[in-house]
């Protein structure tokens, strides 16, 4: 593979960080994502001592699978850098820490409900995000290959790879109109809260759900969905699709309390090493849209919301 080296952020304790530095982060959180993925996917099928987070029975599964990667991930992280902190959506501290300049963003399985009911549709997402901003991520996704799966990398201006493949998102329309006959996801009940115009109803592609937002952003930085509006989710559902979707040639939009799609880039404004930012960072729920930009613009103009009490009517259905 060929690379060129990539611009990066400060570092709080060194000035700029070496393009260096960044790759040992990245091949870190390659490991640990393909050591997490091998893990996972040997228990697929498999007896699962499975639970539910919260008081909804059946809602929100967590599995002995889940808490097991990331523990996995965690070790590889402490090993490799003891600086860093991991913030996964398995087992949130009881009090939340302050947050360090590198925090390690982990989903151990994203599509929990699938895999446990033997749907391969599942992926393990590690991103590692320098004050918010994120830099290295990795998503592994079971696929129909002789390894079994791909697992798709990047680091901030280094581009999205699958091996020696460079992989971009699907080149836009003329237009910047959703193909016909090309797969698209957005959730079912999406236009119970933002309203299509009648071009846009006449160009949403093939809408198919994965329920797993990793998954769904690995398919558009992969090219295989010419967009997706995946969501309500959290930092864990985004921190590594939001990159890999970038650096695939993409755009990332979220939507804004005022229910338009605004551009979304990461969570470092107001990034303080505070057990504040930490809450904020682990609470963040977002709607985001993504996909080729001019793609992601044309969604977004002709996505209107509809009555301001509809947000919350929506977020209370899916339990948010």
């Amino acid at each position: 593979m060929t690379e060129q080296p990539g611009q990066v952020p400060l570092n709080a304790s060194a000035g700029a960080t070496a393009d260096s530095e960044l790759e040992i982060i990245e091949q870190s959180v390659i490991r640990a994502a393909r050591q997490a993925g091998a893990f996972v996917s040997s228990r697929f099928g498999g007896v699962l001592e499975i639970s539910s987070k919260g008081d909804r029975p059946g809602k929100d599964l967590v599995t002995d699978v889940d808490k097991a990667s990331q523990n996995l991930i965690a070790g590889i992280m402490e090993d490799r850098h003891p600086d860093h902190m991991l913030l996964g959506e398995e087992d949130p501290p009881d009090e939340a820490p302050a947050a360090a300049d590198w925090l390690w963003v982990v989903d151990p399985v994203d599509g929990t409900t699938n895999f446990v009911n033997g749907l391969p549709l599942f992926a393990v997402s590690v991103a590692a995000l320098f004050r918010g901003m994120p830099m290295a991520a990795a998503i592994w996704v079971p696929w129909p290959n002789d390894a079994g799966y791909l697992l798709m990398h990047a680091r901030r201006g280094n581009g999205a790879w699958n091996g020696d493949t460079r992989l971009s998102v699907r080149p836009a329309s003329e237009s910047g109109a959703p193909e016909a006959g090309v797969m698209s996801v957005a959730p079912g009940w999406l236009q119970r809260l933002l309203k299509p115009t009648e071009q846009m109803s006449r160009n949403f592609g093939e809408v198919r759900t994965v329920d797993s937002a990793c998954f769904e952003q690995f398919l558009v930085a992969r090219g295989s969905t010419q967009f997706a509006i995946t969501g309500f989710a959290s930092t864990w559902d985004f921190a590594a699709g939001i990159l890999l979707v970038k650096e695939a040639g993409g755009k990332i939009m979220a939507l804004n309390p005022s229910h338009k799609f605004e551009e979304f880039t990461g969570w470092a404004e107001s990034y303080e090493n505070d057990p504040a930012t930490y809450g904020r960072t682990r609470k963040w729920r977002g709607l985001v849209l993504s996909g080729a930009p001019a793609t992601v613009d044309f969604v977004a103009a002709n996505l209107h919301p509809r009555k301001p009490g509809l947000l919350r009517r929506v977020k209370t259905l899916l339990g948010n």
